[in-house]
């Protein structure tokens, strides 16, 4: 006998979470291809016989290569993130190339937290973080949430452990 499939969940995160993914891998990649640029070039070229013009180019190429994903996976990973409420299971399915889906019971939920950032606060966003029993992914995020949204789902975990231990 086959266990019944459960359903994909619906609700989607802010759109506003695509601009604040955006600035923060910008802000990284730019960071880190400064370095690779700025340092790490005239480095290997003051030390490394073998660098050669067309190193550099490449070099400039895995550099705009970095700063293009920066900018082209939040759009791909919004598309793809989803989470819900099914009876006291939270469904979340994300990934751009591994798409992974998971279900968690609310009875195995520790504690819930919510975390903003600066830029979050920036953007009126909030993460929801769940801890839970058990080793493997014992932590996970729901980003992206309106703030008022991560406190209704915050207190709606802790409604359903009933116990106040969250």
């Amino acid at each position: 006998m086959q266990a019944a499939a459960l359903p994909r969940p619906e609700d989607r995160l802010e759109r506003r979470v695509v601009a604040y993914w955006m600035l923060g891998d910008t802000l990284t990649s730019v960071i880190l291809t400064g370095l690779a640029w700025f340092v790490g070039r005239p480095q290997l070229a003051k030390h490394w016989d073998g660098f050669t013009p067309t190193l550099e180019y490449v070099l400039l190429g895995a550099c705009l290569g970095i700063l293009l994903l920066g900018l082209a996976t939040p759009p791909l990973a919004f598309a793809r993130w989803r989470y819900g409420f099914l009876g006291d299971l939270l469904l979340m399915r994300y990934g751009i190339l591994f798409v992974e889906e998971r279900a968690v019971p609310v009875r195995r939920m520790q504690h819930v937290d919510l975390v903003r950032g600066p830029i979050e606060r920036l953007f009126g966003l909030a993460t929801l973080v769940v801890f839970t029993a058990g080793n493997e992914g014992s932590a996970f995020r729901v980003p992206g949430l309106r703030v008022a949204r991560a406190q209704e789902l915050r207190d709606r975990i802790v409604e359903a452990r009933g116990d106040g231990r969250l």
